[in-house]
């Protein structure tokens, strides 16, 4: 198996409990956040969400473009946007090759130098960060019967 299907399988498994931990939390929960300068939940997701094609397109571009975050305001078009999000990202995926995470990246960002393949740990390290933040944000709005992990 290629380096980056690889990623690109383990990065799913993740995404798709995001999926199945988001399809547990009710409507009315999208302004939910825990303390005053905390995200939204509804923030929250479209954060982790649309990061990962940034990530996954810093292999090919070296570029770190914020991503167009669509409205959002009821659950349901949060469940499409994670969904579109995660299309998107397999997609770039695809276009990547083994000897493109092997090539030293330009990273700015500390700690991120190296080769490009750290831009798919970053995004991967990110991805489970926030979602471990909102298995506690679900615990909070009333969620039962979360997923495993992975």
């Amino acid at each position: 198996m290629s380096k980056t299907k690889h990623w690109k399988e383990n990065w799913l498994q993740h995404r798709n409990v995001l999926i199945q931990l988001i399809d547990r939390i009710e409507d009315g929960h999208l302004d939910f956040k825990p303390w005053e300068d905390a995200m939204t939940l509804r923030d929250l997701v479209l954060h982790v969400a649309g990061s990962s094609n940034m990530f996954v397109n810093m292999v090919k571009t070296e570029v770190m473009s914020p991503p167009d975050l669509p409205e959002v305001h009821m659950m349901e078009d949060l469940k499409q946007a994670v969904k579109q999000f995660t299309d998107d990202t397999a997609q770039a995926f695809d276009t990547i090759t083994d000897e493109e995470l092997a090539l030293e990246n330009e990273a700015k960002i500390p700690g991120m130098q190296g080769k490009k393949e750290l831009y798919l740990q970053a995004m991967y390290d990110h991805e489970l960060h926030h979602k471990g933040q909102l298995f506690v944000y679900a615990r909070l709005v009333g969620a039962t019967d979360l997923p495993f992990f992975r």
